[in-house]
């Protein structure tokens, strides 16, 4: 069953299916006076075209709201990713952020219409995963894969740095369910992932145990 892509949805599921307090913002629309630091300027200004900078400012806003819950400056310009205590991610015209205080690695990712081809699944996807999705009706696999892809990036975000290994090396733990828990071959790294379906797509929430 889908959820609204809206800031109350957003945060009612999510904060009933993690057992750490989080932060989450989602942001469709940034205010044209929104204040930004000189360090955010200077990105915004720097932006390829129009579009990316709309998606700039959306992040901004949704990550400000993020770090003002955290007790955090609000200067987004300082933060380096992969962040220990946030995460952001966009996807036409939506953006969402996470915090989490005191977090060790926290990730999320947004990804709304656009679905990878079904050539991107050897790449992105071994294991009980690979054989979960292969099995499933071809009318269900464009959606599973869009759902596998949102974990992976939800995860790599949640990693420290260097990011350790690449997708074929993450291994869901329960394929199948929404809630589950994701590790990384070869090493220690463990995460708790949770997935929430939207009428277009799928967002998911990685936090590193």
């Amino acid at each position: 069953m889908s959820i609204e892509l809206s800031q109350s949805a957003l945060q009612a599921h999510f904060g009933a299916v993690c057992t750490a307090p989080i932060f989450l913002a989602h942001c469709d629309r940034a205010e044209p006076d929104m204040p930004l630091s000189d360090g955010e300027s200077l990105a915004g200004e720097g932006m390829a075209s129009e579009k990316r900078r709309a998606e700039y400012l959306l992040g901004r806003c949704a990550l400000k709201a993020v770090l003002a819950g955290l007790g955090r400056d609000a200067d987004t310009a300082a933060i380096r990713w992969p962040s220990p205590f946030c995460s952001l991610s966009h996807s036409h015209g939506h953006a969402v952020a996470v915090g989490l205080a005191g977090g060790q690695g926290i990730g999320i990712d947004l990804q709304l219409q656009k679905k990878p081809p079904f050539a991107v699944a050897e790449r992105i996807l071994t294991g009980a995963t690979a054989a979960y999705w292969d099995g499933l009706p071809d009318a269900d696999k464009a959606a599973a894969l869009q759902r596998f892809w949102t974990v992976n990036e939800a995860v790599y975000k949640a990693c420290p740095a260097p990011q350790p290994a690449y997708f074929r090396h993450y291994r869901m733990h329960a394929p199948a369910a929404m809630d589950g828990e994701v590790s990384i071959d070869g090493t220690d790294y463990r995460f708790r992932v949770h997935t929430a379906m939207l009428t277009d797509g799928f967002v998911s929430l990685a936090l590193r145990l």
